[in-house]
């Protein structure tokens, strides 16, 4: 199962500004991407936080968008009245547990689209493959992190390009074994 968090931030880290639960300051340009990378999967995985601000959207999508969705939640049950057998589910279960319950259905490829707290989560149990960031043109000196918590993680840069005007998307591998304070300015060596 290949796994991929993807997300926008602002230069400081940032992916949502503070007392707010929502990316507001994402670019067109993000808006515009962001839709389209998501046919590369077969299903994603979000918090019940990124679910309440997105349900009314997520529903209108149901049925047209081929893509299993998981919210992960301390209280499914609290949710269960939205599930759609196949397309929308509520789970409490651990990342790898959730995993290789897709990989038994046949699924493939993950978007993860956590907040800080589900991002470090899923870093934490070693099951990010990629990260695909959105690096916006502003900082917003507080809010959500990228990752919440006290997760090191080593990358390698595979691709840099712009997809707006003055918008990066940042494509890192995980490189898994190496420490982030060993790993140096990771060249492959």
């Amino acid at each position: 199962m290949r796994v991929v968090l993807i997300a926008a931030q602002s230069l400081d880290g940032r992916i949502t500004p503070y007392g707010q639960t929502e990316a507001a300051f994402v670019s067109d340009a993000d808006r515009g991407w962001f839709p389209a990378c998501l046919r590369e999967f077969d299903c994603s995985v979000m918090g019940a936080a990124t679910y309440r601000l997105n349900r009314a959207t997520l529903q209108a999508r149901m049925g047209r968008v081929a893509r299993h969705r998981v919210v992960l939640t301390r209280d499914p049950a609290a949710l269960a009245r939205d599930a759609i057998p196949g397309q929308l589910e509520f789970s409490s279960e651990a990342p790898g547990a959730l995993l290789s319950r897709f990989e038994r259905g046949g699924l493939k490829h993950c978007a993860l689209l956590g907040g800080g707290e589900i991002n470090a989560l899923f870093l934490a149990a070693g099951v990010v493959d990629e990260l695909w960031v959105t690096l916006e043109p502003c900082l917003l000196g507080a809010g959500q992190p990228l990752v919440a918590g006290q997760v090191r993680v080593a990358l390698q840069l595979k691709e840099t390009r712009p997809i707006g005007r003055d918008v990066l998307l940042m494509k890192y591998a995980v490189v898994r074994g190496v420490a982030p304070d060993a790993a140096g300015p990771l060249s492959g060596n």
